[in-house]
């Protein structure tokens, strides 16, 4: 005996009214999430709090900024019989842009190439797409994220990296879209974590002075308001050590010093730390070097 149910494609109608119809603006930047990722409602969506705390926890990853955005949308491939017309694939909702990036901004983006992700996207008129799901949380629109080799700069166009988005269900966000506008920020106002290179200025056995600069694509900006709980030392055996913690001078050194520093020991960020807004974090702390 043959069991089979077929997939019920029916809905229901919705009503038609509208007199002016709200269309939201060009997207300008995107930024994913991990997958399994959701703001517990519209309002924390909206908040910036919300979303600097995702950032630091790296369940929410901003990305750049979005030129060239083109649609490369494939159609239903269908089959033609006697009487009807069978869908034997289904088109793909597939979305192209470029971003003009440094070499280890591409660096950085190349690590999502093939990855599995939630997807944000803020439009040039202030709004964010995403997709609500029944219990009101709101998450990214599902993709797989393609990162294309970087094109090297021409005499008319600066270095860039091409981006496709596959989503996975274009129903996805036509049945269940949320369009929302915070209020008092935008997309220019939410970074990714910036890598934070620690830079020995000189180092005895009783004090380390540094300086801190975020590296990429901040042009080597030095940061100057890491306070005591943000650095860490910690000795050869990877214990923390205990030290006293002097803030920056005018030229942006700061001093620790404590007892029986030795190379080989190092020195970084205490985890991600943010500070108004912009999240700090030391991929590999620094290795010191000290001076007899």
């Amino acid at each position: 005996m043959v069991y089979q149910e077929c997939k019920n494609k029916k809905k229901a109608k919705k009503n038609t009214g509208a007199k002016e119809q709200c269309l939201e603006g060009l997207t300008i930047k995107t930024a994913v999430h991990v997958p399994g990722f959701s703001f517990e409602s519209i309002a924390d969506a909206k908040d910036k709090t919300k979303w600097d705390a995702a950032v630091a926890a790296k369940k929410v990853i901003p990305l750049y900024e979005v030129e060239e955005l083109a649609s490369a949308n494939t159609e239903d491939t269908t089959f033609e019989g006697r009487r009807n017309q069978f869908i034997t694939s289904e088109g793909k909702k597939i979305t192209t842009y470029n971003s003009f990036l440094s070499l280890c901004s591409h660096s950085a983006l190349k690590t999502y190439h093939k990855a599995e992700l939630g997807l944000f996207e803020f439009t040039e008129d202030g709004a964010i797409k995403g997709v609500i799901n029944d219990d009101g949380t709101i998450k990214g629109q599902s993709i797989v994220m393609n990162v294309g080799k970087r094109i090297d700069p021409l005499a008319n166009r600066p270095a860039s990296t091409g981006v496709t988005l596959n989503y996975k269900d274009f129903n996805e966000f036509e049945d269940d879209g949320a369009i929302f506008r915070p209020e008092g920020w935008g997309a220019d106002d939410l970074y990714g974590i910036f890598d934070i290179n620690i830079n020995q200025v000189s180092a005895t056995s009783t004090e380390i002075k540094f300086t801190a600069t975020d590296g990429c694509s901040g042009g080597d900006e030095e940061i100057t308001s890491f306070l005591a709980a943000n650095i860490v030392v910690k000795d050869l055996d990877g214990a923390t050590e205990s030290v006293t913690f002097v803030p920056a001078d005018s030229e942006g050194v700061y001093t620790v010093t404590g007892t029986g520093f030795a190379t080989g020991f190092t020195i970084g960020l205490n985890g991600v730390v943010t500070q108004t807004g912009t999240s700090y974090e030391t991929p590999e702390p620094t290795k010191i070097k000290v001076t007899p």
